[in-house]
């Protein structure tokens, strides 16, 4: 089935649907997004620039998510997407990046197929290049989580891993019953690197749970503590963190003179469900 007869893809400038083409999308109104050869299309409505993160820190991100340091994550989203959603359909990975959750989500969904958006097309680039983009189950599609290019109602699991809360897009998007797995990072996780980058590191704050519109299901934690070996392994997690752009230069020099750094990931992986039944449908 096509995205056109899914009804899933709407334009970012008139909000009529989109027509996939030969090279890309448009819509009734003529509005054009061509498809980049690296397998994305563009429908960010903003100047053209560097949005999200550059081309060195994705690809290190890659070589580290790829080297298993954080697959006891992506475990626990798979596990949770086979246990609350089997039988989906449709798939969005909002914040995709180089596309590490959302293909292995899709390996254990082999009935669904999948949306992935990021404001940044480096990671987009990374993430064509996977197999699942590469033969239709995964579309790639440069675009915010606070203004996605959905039809209302369109996905049966949604999965959100550490980008930005859109719990009002999220839910606008969802499926009656339908299923939103968010990834967040516990109150210690890390820890052991914000001790070497902080004087007076702070354990991370953790909000209430609750989103208007969706019902909470629970919160999984995941937690297990792995070694890193060389600056390359070290700077790759830490050019992943929100610390990379607010750490001080004697902490960054204190953690460019480590060769080893064990420490401990804590996740909480949260899970809602949309309504069966919305009022006024």
């Amino acid at each position: 089935m096509t995205d056109t007869q899914r009804g899933i893809l709407r334009c970012p400038l008139c909000g009529e649907p989109l027509f996939r083409t030969e090279g890309g999308y448009t819509c009734p109104a003529r509005h054009t997004f061509d498809r980049a050869r690296q397998g994305y299309t563009n429908l960010l409505l903003r100047p053209a620039g560097q949005h999200g993160d550059n081309r060195e820190m994705i690809l290190a991100r890659r070589e580290f998510l790829e080297s298993g340091a954080y697959a006891p994550l992506a475990d626990a989203i798979v596990a949770a997407a086979e246990r609350l959603a089997p039988g989906a359909g449709t798939f969005l990975d909002a914040g995709c990046g180089e596309g590490y959750y959302g293909e292995a989500v899709l390996a254990a969904l082999p009935g669904a197929v999948g949306y992935g958006i990021d404001i940044s097309r480096e990671a987009l680039k990374v993430a064509g290049r996977r197999e699942t983009v590469k033969n239709g189950r995964f579309s790639l599609f440069v675009a915010g989580v606070y203004e996605m290019p959905f039809a209302d109602r369109s996905f049966d699991l949604v999965l959100n891993v550490f980008a930005p809360l859109a719990a009002a897009e999220y839910r606008r998007v969802l499926r009656p019953g339908g299923v939103l797995l968010m990834a967040i990072p516990d109150r210690r996780h890390l820890f052991e690197m914000k001790e070497i980058l902080y004087d007076s590191p702070r354990e991370n704050e953790v909000a209430d749970f609750a989103l208007d519109g969706l019902t909470f299901l629970g919160a999984e934690p995941v937690k297990h503590r792995f070694t890193l070996t060389g600056q390359a392994q070290i700077d790759a997690l830490f050019s992943m963190t929100p610390y990379y752009y607010r750490t001080p230069e004697t902490g960054r020099r204190r953690l460019a003179a480590l060769d080893t750094l064990t420490v401990t990931a804590e996740f909480l992986l949260l899970a809602y469900r949309a309504p069966e039944f919305v009022p006024g449908s």
